[in-house]
């Protein structure tokens, strides 16, 4: 017989376990960024009081929401009264989010990641406590519209809410980041974000330090630009993890052939599969560069 019961706990903290890493360093300016015109945000009104923005029924377009907004919202879905009433339990400690006694959005980030793992705790405390003949049953009346669908259904739709939160809450990081200075060295940075003008600027660049530009850029897969180096007289980094590997990888033949042409060796393997770049073609299934590499090993 199958654990429902396991099975969802483990895809909960699975969830969990996937954001809440996301989330380390988050600052009260990324916290109130407002990515559009018009988004929807957590934020002081000219009496004091601090609300989140949101009308029912949702307009259409709806406006886009700030790391704020959405971590209120998960906040209110982890902590909420729905759980232990749906599951048929006893509440495990207080509300967080809109059903508590005070239900005031967090004005930091501190306060708001505070608050999400309490809120979490509380989901996590009513999944640990449901049992697995609980969960095949019918919500019941208490359910309005969701009373002829089971317990179980009712978990997934809230690891499913968690999911694309938890995805979007993400994706805001990952804009907030790149619209910013990364926190690394300029040069570096640029070959980052495939800055073809870093060709141009090599010669007075170490020649190891320009070589480890080079495998950044096709760390990044910004094969104009390792290109661009490689013509510019840069040397090819011949050892560990390679842009032969990353080319190879990405079935890049031209940029393969350009970088063997110009002394990348063929037999490098990597640090973390022990391969070289030919394994990383077969793997990811660019057999045009296979053959073209295995061509080399037969002359």
């Amino acid at each position: 017989m199958v654990d429902v019961k396991a099975e969802l706990i483990d895809l909960s903290d699975q969830v969990w376990t996937r954001l809440w890493p996301r989330l380390e360093g988050l600052t009260d300016e990324e916290y109130l960024w407002e990515p559009a015109p018009g988004s929807w945000s957590v934020r002081e009104r000219a009496d004091g009081a601090w609300r989140h923005e949101w009308v029912q029924p949702e307009p259409d377009p709806a406006p886009f929401t700030s790391l704020s907004w959405r971590l209120w919202h998960l906040i209110d879905m982890y902590g909420e009264d729905r759980a232990w009433k749906w599951l048929d339990l006893s509440p495990q400690g207080d509300a967080v989010g809109l059903d508590a006694v005070d239900p005031v959005p967090p004005r930091t980030a501190a306060d708001a990641l505070e608050q999400l793992d309490a809120a979490h705790g509380r989901w996590d405390a009513h999944l640990h406590l449901v049992t697995e003949e609980s969960l095949g049953e019918l919500i019941g009346p208490v359910g309005g519209d969701y009373a002829e669908r089971t317990r179980t259904a009712y978990v997934l739709h809230m690891l499913d809410e968690y999911v694309h939160h938890g995805a979007e809450v993400s994706l805001l990081r990952d804009l907030w980041r790149w619209q910013h200075p990364l926190g690394v060295d300029p040069l570096v940075e640029r070959a980052m974000r495939g800055d073809m003008a870093v060709a141009n600027e090599i010669d007075g660049v170490d020649a190891a330090a320009a070589s480890e530009l080079m495998r950044t850029a096709g760390g990044y897969g910004r094969w104009e630009l390792v290109t661009a180096l490689v013509r510019a007289g840069v040397a090819v980094p011949t050892d560990g993890r390679t842009p032969l590997h990353q080319a190879a990888g990405a079935g890049e033949l031209a940029v393969v052939q350009l970088l063997v042409t110009h002394g990348a060796d063929v037999s490098a393997t990597d640090p973390q599969f022990h391969a070289p770049p030919v394994e990383w073609a077969r793997f990811l299934g660019q057999q045009h560069v296979v053959d073209w590499l295995d061509t080399l090993a037969d002359t």
